[in-house]
């Protein structure tokens, strides 16, 4: 098939999707993956086929009022936030999406871009599907609706989805029949989150069933795949800086410390902490990210880069201090080393309480990151009962296939004819 995957945000919405599409070509499909443009050299580096979104994800989350949203930990805000931000541009985003999904036999969509996904595939007259990266949004008793802090009481759970969706929709709404309008597609009344379950259109999961257990009263088109890994024979070799090599073999195992494409929202925190953390012997390496660079001196047992192939450097490390978007998370685990996550907002908190519970690390919310809690939280994931879990995740993480299983819905679902 010819198959065109629609992504939009940071590099933790992106990624995944590169080794989905790699995947995907090595079944012997062909495949476009749009994104947005500043994210081509990376999707082009892998040997995947990028179609340049409009806009820049890194201009636009490092913007002053996002930063404000992320500090406040609001979650509705900041989806608000999100909206408001590319509504000058999502007619152009819609544009993008349409051509790269011009002759597909089917479109493959992040659950976030929902709408966009939807409308170029009717246009198309093409199928389609989500996959969705973030904590599920579909009605169930098992749990309430993730992310919002509600009591989990069996007959109330399904109605906080209800509750939660209705207001995503009401967030939406006018942009779908913006979208629609651009096409020259006729109107409709209803939610189209509603039209999804009803379309029984699929939806999968892409996290390991030990961080979420699929509820038993889905219906089968909701689906949780596993991790999108990298397989080994994907892609090139990452190249690793010579300096930085030499600089692990010179000492003990380093602590990894990096917030992905989230800005930490305040580097004079994180400065103090690394401080307080090579007054105390540890050996750290910080990647930068999307986070400002971390006002300290140099020490040799301190190295800075500004982004490293997590794959190969983790396994390297002692621990991981993480945000908690779902793409280190799985990256940390199957590297086998305990995660402390200091969740900022929107899904991270969720991980965090997961990967706690379940005694695979330490949360610690990053209002409270010092050097002393970090330090408590090194201690503590060295306890026998963490050591445990972390290992049979780990083991268990290398059983699961992801990319197979998320294959294998595609193509029985999206092959011509079926």
């Amino acid at each position: 098939m010819k198959l065109s995957i629609i992504t939009y945000g940071s590099r933790g919405d992106v990624q995944p999707f590169i080794y989905l599409a790699l995947g995907l070509m090595d079944k012997g499909h062909t495949v476009t993956l749009a994104a947005p443009g500043n994210f081509k050299n990376l999707i082009e580096g892998y040997g995947v086929d990028c179609y340049p979104l409009a806009g820049d994800s890194e201009g636009i989350i490092k913007a002053p009022d996002f930063r404000k949203v992320i500090k406040s930990g609001n979650n509705i805000a900041f989806t608000s936030l999100v909206f408001k931000k590319i509504r000058n541009i999502q007619v152009s985003i819609l544009e993008g999406v349409y051509e790269a999904s011009k002759g597909a036999d089917a479109i493959i969509c992040v659950n976030t871009g929902f709408v966009f996904g939807a409308t170029a595939a009717e246009k198309l007259k093409i199928k389609w599907l989500l996959v969705q990266l973030n904590p599920p949004m579909i009605p169930t008793k098992a749990f309430p609706m993730p992310m919002f802090n509600f009591p989990d009481i069996s007959w109330l759970n399904s109605h906080t989805y209800t509750v939660i969706n209705s207001i995503l929709w009401q967030l939406q709404k006018k942009d779908y029949s913006i979208f629609r309008k651009h096409l020259d597609m006729t109107p409709v009344k209803g939610s189209l989150i509603n039209k999804i379950v009803k379309d029984k259109v699929p939806i999968i999961h892409a996290f390991s069933a030990g961080l979420i257990s699929r509820p038993d009263d889905w219906e089968d088109q909701f689906v949780i795949a596993g991790f999108f890994n990298q397989s080994k024979k994907q892609g090139k070799a990452p190249k690793i800086p010579h300096d930085l090599e030499d600089w692990i073999k010179t000492g003990d195992k380093p602590l990894y410390i990096g917030f992905g494409s989230i800005p930490f929202p305040n580097p004079a925190q994180i400065s103090e902490v690394i401080k307080g953390l090579l007054a105390a012997g540890v050996r750290i390496i910080y990647c930068q990210g999307w986070s400002d660079m971390p006002d300290v001196p140099k020490n040799p047992n301190l190295f800075i880069a500004k982004q490293i192939d997590h794959a190969w450097l983790l396994p390297k490390c002692r621990a991981a201090v993480m945000h908690g978007g779902i793409g280190t998370v799985a990256a940390v685990l199957n590297a086998g080393i305990p995660a402390i996550i200091t969740p900022l907002f929107v899904d991270q908190p969720v991980w965090a309480q997961v990967i706690q519970q379940k005694k695979m690390g330490v949360n610690i919310p990053w209002r409270k990151l010092s050097t002393l809690t970090l330090l408590n939280a090194l201690n503590k994931v060295q306890e026998p009962l963490f050591v445990k879990a972390m290992q049979q995740a780990h083991q268990r993480l290398k059983q699961e296939d992801g990319i197979g299983n998320a294959i294998n819905i595609i193509e029985a679902y999206c092959t011509p004819g079926q």
